[in-house]
């Protein structure tokens, strides 16, 4: 319900608290949680928009898991 709107408008501290109680988590995870979907949903964005990055994500992923 939230996820593709708060990407264009952000969610507001009185959506943040309602989801919060809504899921028994707590408002900096609600917070946290929007960030780090926002950041996901970014680089999707830049792979859809640049689809030979896909390529070098693909290897970067790959690396990082060796390590």
């Amino acid at each position: 319900m939230y996820a593709p709107a708060n990407r264009y408008h952000g969610l507001d501290g009185t959506q943040m608290g309602l989801i919060a109680t809504l899921t028994g988590a707590s408002y900096d995870t609600v917070r946290a949680a929007h960030k780090a979907d926002l950041a996901a949903w970014s680089r999707e964005q830049q792979l859809r928009d640049h689809p030979d990055l896909a390529v070098l994500d693909a290897d970067l992923d790959r690396i990082r898991h060796r390590i």
